[in-house]
């Protein structure tokens, strides 16, 4: 996987909230290090040494000078690379320098290794957890494997201070190495394993803004196509008439006359036709609104279920069901945060003497924002909708229901013939 971290962009739902997550988790692993130093302090009580207050202030003050800089090499990484190329950013530079000098401060205050495993060396223990900090840090956005070989220096650091120390054997100061660099190593890969989910977050909501766009591009050459297909002919034939009109009327051939009346009729027909396209696009069809309800929502991320059937209804009626479907699949992806949606189609029959029987649309979902649309009309959206429900006798009704939105209308339902059986439809 690339290490290199693509230019900030704005996240929305739930890669957003993966990315704060994860942000905030690594600095919370980040101040784990001075209370993972406490150990060194545990181990000088129990070696009953105790150190002077210069060089532990001075050490003090080096681990979280240490811990700050793991923190901002972290908040750098998360967007961007800490490497151009093989030339490490200035805050890199800081924090390995500032490992280098937690170690010799290490070495200059505490005590040699005075027997015992490595819970009873002050001075392996504060260098292990110095770098195993570090270590974690730069995982956030450089090449595992210079992780790999900090961590290894890390280790031969401890697995060489202990055999210098000269109190145990060279087999045992080797294992104490080996087990600062496994400690180091679950501390990057632990980083490392955080930041490959935040990319795979990242790459599916990439994916999915470009499947957006596609599917905007690949409707307008669909547009453009049928334009050309229907325009183009009778625009070639009206540039080709009004030429021959041009040189009959300079000869004086009366001719001239009927080929612009051909011309007139062509351009008659070519408006005709345009309007019949433009009406096709502008017009709505129910079936194939809940067909692009489905593609919409799933592409936006959001869990879509269509249940009952598309009932037989006049145009009118149908029409105006289908611009209310559209909306408010506009309004889910616009003024939502959803994650599940649901559009019912229920054929309500009352009883006799009750009124007449009606058809109702649900579209309901989750996730409405603190400020959702105007249930009362304030949306214009909605007024319209209300307007064209209103010219084929039915009504409709919003309402906000907790973190739900609900959006029905009502038309007038057809005479029951055969009662279809109701289905669902998962998306």
């Amino acid at each position: 996987m690339t290490t290199d971290r693509p230019t900030a962009v704005p996240r929305t739902g739930g890669a957003r909230g993966v990315e704060l997550y994860t942000r905030v988790s690594l600095y919370m692993f980040v101040l784990l290090e001075p209370f993972f130093s406490l150990y060194a302090v545990a181990a000088l009580s129990r070696l009953g040494v105790t150190p002077s207050a210069g060089g532990a202030a001075a050490l003090v003050v080096l681990v979280l000078t240490h811990t700050g800089l793991c923190l901002a090499a972290v908040h750098t990484g998360f967007d961007r690379a800490l490497w151009s190329g093989r030339r490490p950013r200035p805050v890199v530079v800081a924090l390995l320098l500032a490992t280098v000098a937690v170690a010799v401060a290490a070495v200059a205050v505490l005590p040699a290794l005075a027997g015992g495993g490595l819970g009873d060396d002050p001075r392996g223990l504060m260098i292990g957890v110095c770098g195993a900090a570090a270590c974690g840090a730069l995982a956030v956005a450089s090449r595992y494997r210079r992780v790999v070989l900090a961590g290894i220096v890390v280790g031969a650091v401890v697995a060489v201070l202990r055999v210098l120390a000269g109190v145990e054997p060279v087999a045992a100061s080797v294992l104490a190495g080996a087990v600062v660099f496994v400690f180091t190593m679950f501390w990057g890969g632990t980083v490392r394993m955080s930041m490959w989910m935040v990319e795979v977050v990242r790459r599916l909501d990439d994916a999915r803004g470009v499947a957006a766009r596609l599917a905007v591009a690949e409707e307008r050459l669909r547009i453009a196509r049928d334009m050309h297909d229907v325009v183009g002919r009778a625009l070639s034939a009206v540039a080709v008439k009004s030429e021959l009109a041009a040189a009959l009327a300079r000869r004086g051939d009366p001719r001239g006359a009927d080929q612009m009346d051909e011309v007139r009729t062509l351009a008659q027909e070519s408006l005709r036709e345009v309007r019949g396209v433009v009406a096709g696009y502008r017009s709505a069809n129910l079936a194939t609104e809940l067909d692009g309800a489905r593609s919409v929502l799933r592409a936006a991320g959001v869990s879509v279920r269509v249940v009952g059937d598309v009932p037989d209804l006049a145009a009118p009626q149908a029409e105006a069901l289908a611009w209310v479907v559209r909306e408010g699949v506009t309004n889910i992806v616009r003024h939502s945060d959803a994650r599940e949606a649901r559009i019912d189609l229920a054929d309500l029959r009352r009883p006799a003497g009750r009124g007449a029987p009606e058809l109702a649309l649900t579209v309901t979902n989750d996730g409405v924002r603190a400020t959702p649309p105007a249930p009362d009309g304030g949306g214009a959206g909605l007024v319209g909708l209300r307007e064209r429900l209103a010219a084929v006798g039915g009504a409709l009704d919003a309402e906000a229901r907790g973190d739900r939105f609900v959006l029905t209308a009502r038309v007038p339902a057809p005479p029951p013939e055969h009662p279809a059986p109701t289905r669902e439809v998962a998306a």
